[in-house]
């Protein structure tokens, strides 16, 4: 009674507890456990808490007496009850005027008891916290859609512009919202195929085929991408289950017959093309697809008047206007030279230059003629060579093609103006045979008839060779290229040599191939040769290429870092050499380069001297060539 005066709930008449009602319009409040006003001015009420504990459990009424006497709880504890004499009931004896005990709700049972009624409003709160928080949840996943579908056409326009970096990051969005949306698996997987991530586009496509296993749209694409990384026998395989639903689709029949062509049955290949061509005549990529097959027959002046066709019906193909570029190239004439020097520690030196025209002779017949000099001097003195010559290419179909050139050489060297060597006159000849199995597959086989004369003292020593080499080169997949050779060479001055040649190349990176290197050569004289003719020559060689490339510009660097042995028992050596090569291109095959080599490789060493780690030779030419 002592904190009465205290109170705000008591009236200031009797300081006698009275009802505090809960505001209208609250606002739920979960901590607090009440309802709060949604105004400031309205803070000021009384929350459910310490005061409601103390107040009646049944509000004071006009009429009520209070009595003075005691009750107990169930505790056994006494509690105060204000009181007096009960009045007397009326004839309905109801409880309405019988006097009400005064009992607080702190006292009945102790604090667990009062405080149920706060317990329900923090369980009652907390229920609406978690249905709200449900609720949220559910919105923001049925907002999913919502977004994907915002997402998507962004990301289709950004692919129809052309603007590819922009679309692939739009899709890659989509999918971390839905892994298994297919318009963006479908979309990211051509633009990995595109940026030569053929592993990754595979992939994708397997999650596609497993989502929707017959959709014509994705089997076509994933059988182009498994014939670009080389799996043409299943590429064939899904043409194939497709032609069998859809007999008509033209993007089906044209990639059964370019998988054919690739694997190298070009034959079989030009049977396709011409059969889809009867069924589409005025298909752009069938008739692209038969010039292309032409070309690699050897005739490209059959191919060109399809390629002018399908520029015709497609002026916008990008494909059918290289392609026409490349075979109008071929056919008209193109000029080339070529300006080289080089120098070694040993103080030799030379400089050459070498000029041809290549020309059509027929439609299956082609000719060049070439001519070239060479300058060179060593401490000795000065030998220089000069001659000409022509080769006729012959197409013999089937990816065949043969070469035959004759020509001449002039040798005229001195080891001083007082003892000049007699100039004399050497018979050069050429022979070859080129094959192109499949479409990254080649192979040929040439023999060669040339003087030796590479420097100064070689011209002095009046050598020819007759050699016989036999070289390939394959490429089982993207980015990876097998190449190798070996051969004879036998010497006017009763000496051989053997060689043998394996490179192996890997795409690490975009642009950059690494690989390993090995060379072994061996003549049968090793002394008193005047040139480098040891026993027994080996290389080995951890090899990087490197080849960017934005029209018209381009740069190739290439080095190699690995051990040599020359002669048997000798030891080993570290060699190493470094290439770099800038180049600008413009229209279908016309180009200037700027080349330059340094390497301490011993087959580049002065004749009849011991190689050494000290060694160096560098290399430093301008190439260009220009169509007529």
């Amino acid at each position: 009674m002592a904190d009465r005066a205290e109170r705000s709930d008591v009236s200031r008449q009797g300081r006698q507890p009275r009802a505090v009602a809960l505001r209208p319009y609250g606002a739920v409040d979960a901590r607090g456990l009440v309802h709060r006003p949604r105004v400031r001015a309205d803070r000021s009420a009384n929350r459910l808490g310490t005061l409601e504990r103390h107040r009646p459990v049944v509000a004071a009424r006009h009429g009520a007496v209070p009595t003075g006497r005691s009750v107990r709880d169930r505790a056994d504890r006494r509690v105060s009850v204000r009181g007096g004499r009960a009045r007397s009931r009326g004839r309905s004896g109801g409880w309405e005027s019988r006097a009400r005990a005064d009992l607080r709700l702190a006292h009945l049972g102790g604090a667990h008891v009062a405080r149920t009624a706060e317990a329900r409003l923090l369980r009652d709160a907390r229920g609406v916290g978690v249905v709200v928080t449900r609720a949220a949840w559910v919105l923001a996943l049925l907002s999913v859609p919502a977004l994907l579908h915002a997402q998507l056409p962004d990301a289709d326009s950004a692919f129809a512009r052309g603007d590819y970096a922009a679309a692939r990051a739009a899709y890659e969005r989509v999918l971390a919202r839905d892994s298994l949306n297919e318009r963006a698996l479908y979309r990211l997987a051509i633009l990995d195929s595109w940026d030569g991530k053929l592993v990754r586009s595979l992939a994708r496509f397997g999650t596609l085929r497993r989502i929707d296993p017959r959709d014509p749209d994705i089997m076509v694409s994933h059988a182009q991408v498994l014939a670009w990384a080389g799996r043409t026998a299943a590429s064939g395989a899904l043409y194939d289950s497709v032609l069998a639903r859809y007999t008509d689709r033209t993007d089906a029949l044209a990639g059964r017959a370019r998988v054919i062509a690739w694997s190298g049955d070009l034959d079989r290949a030009e049977q396709l093309w011409r059969a889809a061509l009867e069924r589409h005549p005025d298909s752009a990529e069938l008739l692209i697809g038969l010039a292309q097959t032409l070309y690699w027959k050897g005739q490209p002046e059959l191919a060109e008047s399809y390629a002018v066709r399908a520029r015709t019906l497609a002026p916008e193909d990008r494909t059918a206007r290289d392609l026409e570029r490349e075979l109008r190239a071929a056919l008209r004439p193109d000029v080339a030279t070529s300006v080289d020097g080089a120098t070694d520690s040993d103080d030799n030196d030379f400089v050459a230059q070498e000029g041809r025209i290549t020309t059509s002779l027929s439609a299956n017949l082609r000719g060049t003629l070439h001519a070239g000099w060479r300058h060179g001097t060593d401490p000795r003195g000065a030998g220089t060579s000069y001659g000409g010559g022509g080769v006729v290419t012959a197409a013999l179909g089937h990816g065949a093609v043969f070469r035959a050139g004759l020509g001449a050489r002039r040798i005229e060297s001195d080891t001083g103006p007082a003892h000049p060597l007699p100039s004399r006159t050497l018979l050069t000849a050429e022979l070859g045979v080129g094959l192109r199995p499949a479409r990254y597959a080649a192979a040929s086989l040439g023999y060669s008839r040339a003087p030796f004369d590479e420097t100064a003292g070689l011209m002095r020593k009046d050598l020819t060779i007759d050699a016989l080499d036999f070289s390939f080169d394959v490429s089982p997949g993207p980015g990876w290229s097998i190449s190798g050779g070996g051969g004879g060479a036998w010497f006017s001055d009763a000496n051989r040599r053997l060689s043998a040649v394996v490179a192996v190349l890997g795409r690490a990176a975009p642009g950059l191939q690494l690989g390993p290197y090995a060379r072994i050569m061996g003549y049968r004289v090793n002394g008193g040769t005047g040139y480098f003719s040891p026993d027994r020559f080996i290389v080995v060689e951890a090899r990087a290429v490197y080849v960017w490339q934005q029209r018209p510009w381009g740069i190739r660097a290439d080095g190699g870092l690995g051990t040599q042995q020359v002669f048997t028992g000798a030891a080993r050596q570290t060699e190493w050499h470094v290439g770099v090569s800038l180049s600008r291109g413009w229209g279908a095959n016309n180009e200037l380069s700027l080349v330059g080599s340094i390497t301490n490789s011993a087959a580049a060493t002065t004749p009849g001297t011991v190689p050494t780690e000290g060694f160096r030779y560098r290399t430093l030419g301008l190439r260009f060539r220009q169509g007529l």
